[in-house]
């Protein structure tokens, strides 16, 4: 049993119906959108029938929403692009395999243990590749002061992880070569 909007609405839409959906399938590219469109459109305007008080204004009505509704689609689409399962499936990943979140796990638990400023200053260093002039603009303090945490830093560190630590010096270490030290190796998803 219909109520009187719905016997209303049917009354006033059947007639459009055709029109309507040749209108929207015009304006958008796959038959898909096209149904998502005259859907939405058909529930907003059954939803907004109690503001249309002249009957005679009910194409306009329909029309005018599926249009804005198009609109925003389109908006939509530039601005947050088009799933394309071909594309997705052609990129990398970054999920780190299950062998090196445990990794990760255990090195972020380790992390936990330093000391706030030092575990701050060897992830800026190691992880994220700053330079030692950045970090102490972070920081604070003295550029030797930054040089002293991070080698007391690595050290505890690679005690905790019960590995040896690097000889490599800190200032000729390249951003690049930071990343892909081989106490952090790829780990960069901390």
């Amino acid at each position: 049993m219909l109520d009187d909007r719905s016997e209303r609405f049917l009354r006033l839409y059947e007639p459009h119906r055709d029109s309507l959906w040749r209108f929207v399938r015009s304006m958008v590219r796959t038959h898909h959108e096209a149904e998502d469109v005259v859907s939405e459109t058909v529930l907003q305007t059954l939803e907004g029938l109690h503001r249309l008080r002249d009957d005679q204004a009910f194409v306009s009505f329909t029309f005018t929403i599926a249009s804005r509704i198009v609109k925003r689609s389109r908006w939509r689409r530039r601005l947050f692009g088009e799933y394309d399962d071909e594309a997705i499936a052609e990129r990398a990943s970054n999920v780190p395999l299950p062998d090196t979140g445990a990794d990760v796990e255990i090195l972020r638990q380790a992390l936990q243990r330093l000391p706030a400023k030092t575990r701050e200053a060897l992830v800026m260093f190691e992880i994220n590749g700053f330079s030692l002039e950045e970090i102490r603009a972070v920081q604070g303090g003295t550029l030797s002061g930054v040089k002293s945490r991070l080698v007391r830093g690595r050290a505890t560190l690679a005690r905790l992880l019960d590995v040896e630590p690097l000889e490599t010096g800190l200032a000729s270490r390249t951003p690049e070569s930071r990343r892909t030290a081989p106490l952090v190796q790829q780990h960069t998803v901390l």
